[in-house]
């Protein structure tokens, strides 16, 4: 949850890094962007949002492949702590959670071969107004980790909006967290660009701009990812929030072309994958999206470079843009994407591959077609695109290399 996006400017955060104390984020995960759910666009703060629906979403992420196709995390969000005993322990809210806390369920999404995490704030409340962790950070750490918890997104309402203020706040739940001993995942949610540079001495993500929402704020975030690049990598990735379809009601919170659209976008630019659509109610078409091995691939690459604009302008603005990421067997990966009103033809030619230090002939396969696509010989390739999220999703390297593709 969040706030509206304030693009803060970054040389301040050099008397922040120095004032910091030296200390790290040491749990060896997140080495590749995460894949998961997250419960906050499909459930929200509804009755839905218990134990037993859950429960049902861990069986369906196995049921359907996504388990084995590395959706790993299954994460609550809001509205499932109620109260503190006496003695400060958190207290699930007894109506969704029976038992009063998150070990059950925890035993449960582990039988399935699958890792629970679950959502506080770093605040005296969270977002919709249950228990935050301030001045609890160590107590509610190792309760998390006597629950089994595998990751933890903590998110910044009701808390202050100062640079330092905020990194030393998310500093004590870092610390407090690796001092448990168990490795666990640590989502940063402060919605701020600002977070960037001093994200990975902090978490292993940090989200870069307000929740998305809806397409537009889709493109807003893409927007805000653009030229973050340098502060992300292996065990720390720049977050441009959830991944949108449809949720558990029915409502569609974006076209399904748009949701195929920001799963390549999100895959280019090494962000987090976590499905917050229903799960239980996924379309085919919105199944096939989020199983493309290929495009999987890309996300997973283990060279953990983030993916930037080559061409084009801001995205949320209706424009025509191609980005590309570098891969670690030396290939790239291409989005052409179509933002605006109109159909539109977008070309990336010589400027822009040469931008990548590429030079023709180029082998080219189309991650969402699948197929080997004849070689670019002048080094051009256009993608007349549908508007409002009309995508192509290529795959190149110099044809004289050896490639594998899938």
């Amino acid at each position: 949850m969040a706030t509206a996006r304030t693009r803060a400017p970054l040389a301040p955060l050099l008397t922040a890094l120095v004032a910091l104390p030296a200390f790290g984020l040491d749990n060896g995960l997140a080495r590749v962007p995460q894949m998961g759910y997250n419960s906050w666009y499909d459930l929200e703060c509804s009755d839905a949002m218990n134990e037993s629906t859950l429960r049902r979403i861990a069986d369906r992420l196995v049921e359907s492949g996504l388990k084995d196709l590395g959706y790993q995390y299954l994460n609550l969000d809001d509205c499932w702590a109620k109260s503190r005993r006496g003695d400060g322990t958190l207290v699930a809210d007894e109506a969704k959670f029976p038992d009063g806390t998150l070990k059950p369920l925890a035993d449960y999404v582990h039988s399935k071969g699958l890792l629970l995490g679950t959502y506080t704030d770093r605040g005296e409340q969270t977002c919709a107004g249950r228990p935050g962790a301030a001045r609890h950070e160590e107590l509610d750490a190792k309760t998390y980790a006597a629950w089994g918890i595998d990751y933890l997104k903590e998110d910044s309402c009701n808390a202050s909006g100062d640079h330092l203020t905020a990194f030393m706040e998310y500093g004590k739940m870092r610390d407090a967290l690796n001092a448990t001993g168990r490795p666990v995942l640590f989502s940063l949610c402060g919605w701020k660009s600002w977070y960037a540079p001093m994200g990975s001495t902090l978490g292993n993500s940090w989200r870069i701009g307000p929740d998305d929402n809806n397409w537009q704020g889709v493109l807003q975030n893409i927007d805000i990812m653009n030229g973050l690049e340098t502060y992300a990598g292996p065990g720390g990735w720049n977050d441009p929030c959830l991944l949108l379809s449809k949720k558990t009601t029915g409502e569609a919170i974006m076209t399904e072309l748009q949701t195929r659209a920001q799963f390549s976008m999100w895959a280019v630019l090494a962000a987090p994958l976590l499905i917050s659509g229903s799960v239980l109610n996924m379309s085919a078409e919105t199944l096939a999206t989020y199983s493309n091995k290929e495009v999987i691939q890309v996300s997973q690459d283990p060279l953990g470079r983030q993916g930037r604009r080559v061409l084009g302008g801001p995205v949320a603005e209706g424009t025509g843009n191609v980005f590309a990421r570098p891969l670690a067997d030396g290939s790239f990966a291409l989005v052409f994407l179509n933002s605006g009103k109109e159909e539109l033809n977008v070309t990336c030619g010589k400027e822009c591959f040469g931008t990548l230090g590429l030079s023709a002939p180029l082998a080219a396969r189309d991650l969402w077609a699948q197929q080997r696509l004849p070689d670019l010989q002048d080094l051009s390739f256009t993608a007349l695109l549908p508007p409002a999220g009309g995508h192509r999703f290529l795959r190149v390297r110099k044809s004289a290399d050896q490639m594998t593709w899938i």
